[in-house]
C-alpha cells in the first residue's frame, strides 16, 4: 500500500499547508496572463455569460472570493499556471468541452504504476471540507489550500445560491472509512495536498448520518482550518 511513501508525502504536505495559511489572507488577486496571451487572452472561446472567465464557465467565474476562509484556501492561485485561457482549455479539455481528469481516480501513481494511496478511518468530530455539489465523493482536509487540491476552475463556480463557490464543510458524526492519499498535479496546479475518498457521495453519507454539512457560524474561526489532524495510513 506504499504507508512509508504516503506518510512522507502527507508530512511536506501538511507543513507546507501550516506556513501557508499563517501568512495567508485578505483579497484574492489572480497574477496577469504572460505577455503572449495577448492582446487576445480570450481568443477562440465561446462567450456564454460576463461572469465567467472569457465568459466561458469551464473557465470558472471572474470574481473571486474576498473573505475567510475562502479567501485564504484561495491566496495562492493562479488558474491557469504559465497558460492562456485558450491554451488552458487545449491542454485540459476534451473537444466536447469536458475536463481531462487524472488517471487513478487523482492520487499520485508510484514508479510502479500503483496508486498512492491506505484504507484510514476518520474519527467522529473530524471536520473536511469540499468544492463541488453534494453529489460527488472527494473531500480533503478542512481549509486544505485550493491548489493542493489540483481542482479545475469550474469547482469555483456557484451552482447553488446558498453555497459560495460551491464551498461545503463537513463534520464527521459516525466513523467513516475512507480511501486516504496525496493529489497528483494536475489542471496547472501542483496539487500534493490530501485527499479523502469516500464509497458514496456526500449527500449520502447525510442521508446515512455519516457526516453532517455545517453552516459558516461553526468554521468561521482561523484556528478550525489549522491541519493538525490528518490521519496517517497506521492510524
Amino acid at each position: 500500500m506504499y504507508l512509508k511513501g504516503v506518510t512522507l508525502l502527507l508530512i511536506g504536505a501538511v507543513s507546507q499547508a501550516q506556513a501557508w495559511q499563517a501568512s495567508a489572507g485578505g483579497n484574492v488577486k489572480e497574477p496577469g496572463y504572460p505577455e503572449r496571451c495577448y492582446p487576445d487572452p480570450c481568443k477562440g472561446i465561446v462567450f456564454t455569460n460576463a461572469s465567467y472567465v472569457c465568459g466561458n464557465d469551464t473557465l470558472g467565474p471572474v470574481q473571486l472570493p474576498k473573505n475567510f476562509p475562502l479567501s485564504t484556501e484561495l491566496a495562492t492561485y493562479a488558474r491557469f499556471g504559465d497558460l492562456c485561457p485558450y491554451e488552458f482549455l487545449a491542454k485540459w479539455t476534451w473537444p466536447n468541452g469536458s475536463y481531462h481528469y487524472p488517471d487513478a481516480e487523482g492520487f499520485v501513481i508510484a514508479a510502479d504504476g500503483q496508486p498512492v494511496e491506505a484504507e484510514v478511518t476518520l474519527p467522529v468530530g473530524r471536520k473536511i471540507d469540499r468544492f463541488g455539489s453534494p453529489g460527488g465523493n472527494f473531500f480533503s482536509p478542512l481549509g486544505a489550500p485550493y491548489i493542493e487540491r489540483a481542482l479545475p476552475p469550474r469547482n469555483l463556480n456557484n451552482s447553488d445560491g446558498n453555497y459560495p463557490y460551491s464551498y461545503h464543510v463537513y463534520e464527521v458524526i459516525k466513523e467513516l472509512n475512507v480511501t486516504l492519499g496525496p493529489v497528483a498535479p494536475w489542471f496547472e496546479q501542483p496539487g500534493m495536498g490530501t485527499q479523502f475518498k469516500t464509497n458514496g457521495s456526500a449527500a449520502q453519507l447525510i442521508a446515512d448520518k455519516f457526516i453532517k454539512e455545517l453552516p459558516r457560524s461553526e468554521y468561521d474561526q482561523r484556528e478550525d482550518f489549522a491541519d493538525n489532524y490528518t490521519p496517517g495510513p497506521n492510524s
